[in-house]
């Protein structure tokens, strides 16, 4: 089954995206009546609808989520403030804001036509097609209450109680009644449904590689299933993952040679799972690369101060520092230089590296073994660094700054941080520890609104 394109004909009008939906009257759980699906091209459609939902608008994956994790710290400063992630880098939110609104709306929107999607696709006759499209929603299922419980709830490893009440986020695994209000699930509920998920994705998928642009295989399911059970101190799962995706997925790192070429490709060879972004389906003016940009709004340039900054400018050697773009306000991130454009950037959800410091994180944590976790950061550091010389062992401060040396500008730092019990300073100088109140967003007010027995983050 070719699917490496899926957005160069949406076919929508068959699909799960009929209508346009308002933020200001449905609640997020909502989808339009009167849909149908009768064929693998409904059901590709509604695959298709899937992503299409996760490319258009703010707080999604084409947008301010890519650099999220990047924007909430001090490797990053506004360059000129056009207003836009503001409220992000100074940890400003309130519950009334448009930003955990669209998150939380265009995330649910995405979950509820994957149940309906599976809902209506029951009678279809089953084939390999079938099969493997079914494993994507599944899959999409388990990523998108991955991402909510990231922004919304806080890491499982990192609390004292999992199994506290509405500490995890609202589930969505079946077609609700219009009237339906979810309430909270505990952490370890949350975790458990988006491994549950990511497994049952794993039996229906195929292991073909395509070098996952905007579908998953069974090792991108596996990869984001290794990702949650590091988030969940679950270090030997997240191991194992980690070590079937690199002995058996067929990705390879980017080299010295390649590595400044790929950000302006598609399908490189270590994406396991990017989201395809086109010409005629982007976030326009809240697209990623148009955040990293002195012409955009240009709010993501690197703190010239800052640890990774002073890191890159200074290590001639190291080819991630061909990815600094000197422009006229600042210096910039170069991971999105645009394929036509500035709006047009396929955000890399998951790649190989970070498979690598997943295992490296997971061998330390796990089993104490800084010769283990060497191992795969020296993987990394020779494909980057011309001369390298091996590490005997590693501490998870070089994990935690390998994450950022290789993911700055991929939504991977802040959580790095505080997965590890660890502080951030800010913007503008404030340190948040992993456990402030402000390192997760408040439920938005317009669905407490809707269910007032919706229970709020503390501290909004």
């Amino acid at each position: 089954m070719n699917m490496k394109k899926i957005y160069l004909s949406f076919g929508l009008v068959a699909g799960l995206m009929l209508s346009s939906c308002s933020l200001d009257t449905e609640p997020s759980t909502s989808l339009a009546e009167g849909v149908a699906i009768t064929s693998v091209s409904d059901l590709q459609n509604a695959v298709n609808g899937v992503g299409y939902l996760l490319s258009e608008d703010r707080m999604t994956y084409g947008a301010e989520f890519a650099i999220y994790a990047d924007l909430l710290t001090n490797d990053f400063a506004i360059a000129q403030d056009y207003g836009q992630s503001k409220p992000i880098a100074y940890y400003s939110i309130t519950k009334n804001d448009e930003l955990p609104d669209y998150a939380y709306y265009f995330y649910y929107k995405a979950i509820a036509n994957c149940n309906k999607a599976l809902q209506l696709s029951e009678n279809l006759e089953e084939d390999e097609d079938v099969v493997n499209l079914t494993g994507q929603l599944y899959a999409w299922r388990g990523l998108l209450h991955f991402d909510i419980a990231r922004m919304f709830a806080h890491i499982p490893s990192t609390v004292n109680d999992v199994n506290a009440a509405n500490s995890g986020i609202v589930l969505s695994t079946e077609v609700y009644e219009p009237t339906y209000k979810g309430s909270r699930s505990t952490l370890k509920e949350t975790y458990d449904q988006i491994i549950s998920d990511l497994t049952k994705a794993m039996t229906l998928l195929d292991k073909d590689v395509d070098n996952g642009t905007g579908y998953f295989n069974y090792y991108a399911a596996l990869a984001i299933r290794a990702r949650a059970y590091l988030y969940m101190g679950d270090y030997a799962k997240a191991l194992a993952d980690a070590k079937e995706v690199i002995a058996d997925g067929g990705y390879e790192l980017y080299t010295i040679g390649n590595y400044d070429k790929v950000w302006a490709q598609e399908g490189t060879s270590e994406s396991i799972f990017e989201l395809l972004i086109t010409d005629t389906h982007n976030a326009q003016r809240n697209s990623v690369g148009y955040y990293c940009d002195a012409a955009g709004y240009p709010e993501c340039a690197f703190n010239e101060d800052g640890k990774l900054y002073q890191y890159l400018s200074t290590a001639t050697g190291d080819v991630r520092s061909n990815l600094i773009k000197v422009q006229s306000l600042g210096a910039f991130p170069a991971k999105y230089p645009g394929r036509g454009g500035l709006y047009v950037n396929n955000p890399k959800i998951i790649r190989l590296s970070e498979i690598y410091l997943i295992a490296a994180e997971a061998e330390l944590k796990g089993n104490n073994n800084g010769a283990a976790a060497a191992s795969y950061i020296n993987e990394i550091e020779k494909n980057r660094i011309t001369g390298y010389t091996d590490v005997a062992t590693v501490t998870i401060d070089d994990i935690i700054f390998e994450y950022e040396k290789e993911l700055f500008a991929e939504n991977q730092i802040a959580f790095a941080y505080w997965r590890n019990k660890q502080s951030i300073t800010n913007q503008v100088g404030s340190v948040i520890n992993y456990d402030n109140n402000r390192t997760i967003l408040p439920i938005p007010q317009r669905e407490i609104d809707y269910d007032p027995t919706l229970v709020q983050n503390a501290g909004y």
